[in-house]
């Protein structure tokens, strides 16, 4: 009976060895570590309230005209026009407080009739570089300051085309405003890293552009090229003054 009973245990033992983990040195398996260590590293969240650097954003800006001049000019009082505009984020000076600067492009036209009863386009073209200063109140709100400055063309376009009007003028400007910026959080495209994080940014801003007035003089052209203008004196629209507050609204990405 004790041969038997002794058989047993043996041929127990040898069928349990191989669910044992193999152990040298009282160090685990490399399967079994390779399982404690998944088991202890959390699972990362899908959405991060972390800093953006580059904002990528659709834009429109109305300008309202203060002088009579320029409301004729325009045909209305408050043209608004359309634009990109991409920002980078340096690296933060203080806790809550970050410099910015962006690079933009809006486009204004305005089709009308002037009082000549004749047809009229007024347009503009304007790149602009910004500098700003923010100021984070909560991770999601951020009142900020900035100033820019730009150039570009203005054109005016007078007549029926192929028999009109027209004359271009170089632009300067600058400006000064204020407004808020809200954010959504991050959200993470890959757990690798190796795509960034998305996030909806937008911005609501306000204040005063100045730049060098226009003094347009239309030429008249038959051909609608642009190239050859009709050897006849040219019409002098007069000098009209570019001071305008403007509100600015944007919708875009942060990565």
């Amino acid at each position: 009976m004790t041969t038997i009973r002794h058989g047993f245990l043996i041929l127990s033992t040898a069928a349990l060895l191989p669910a044992l983990p193999v152990v040298a040195h009282g160090a685990p398996a490399p399967a079994a570590e390779a399982a404690i260590l998944e088991a202890s590293v959390p699972e990362a969240s899908p959405t991060s309230w972390e800093p953006l650097r580059f904002a990528l954003a659709a834009e429109i800006q109305t300008g309202w005209m203060v002088q009579d001049d320029a409301r004729l000019l325009w045909g209305r009082r408050s043209p608004t026009g359309a634009g990109l505009s991409l920002s980078y984020d340096a690296p933060r000076v203080a806790r809550k407080t970050t410099v910015g600067l962006d690079l933009s492009w809006l486009a204004t036209t305005v089709s009308t009739t002037n009082g000549l009863d004749l047809p009229q386009k007024t347009s503009t073209q304007v790149f602009g570089l910004g500098v700003s200063l923010r100021y984070d109140v909560f991770r999601w709100l951020s009142p900020y300051a900035r100033v820019a400055g730009g150039m570009g063309w203005a054109a005016l376009t007078m007549g029926s085309p192929g028999f009109d009007l027209r004359d271009r003028e170089f632009l300067y400007q600058g400006s000064a405003g204020a407004g808020l910026l809200v954010r959504s959080p991050a959200v993470r495209l890959s757990h690798s890293g190796r795509l960034p994080a998305l996030a909806f940014v937008g911005r609501v801003e306000g204040g005063y552009t100045l730049g060098n007035a226009t003094d347009f003089s239309l030429k008249l052209y038959s051909d609608g090229s642009g190239k050859d203008p009709i050897p006849v004196e040219a019409v002098s629209v007069g000098e009209v003054a570019r001071r305008f507050p403007y509100l600015r609204i944007s919708l875009g990405v942060g990565f």
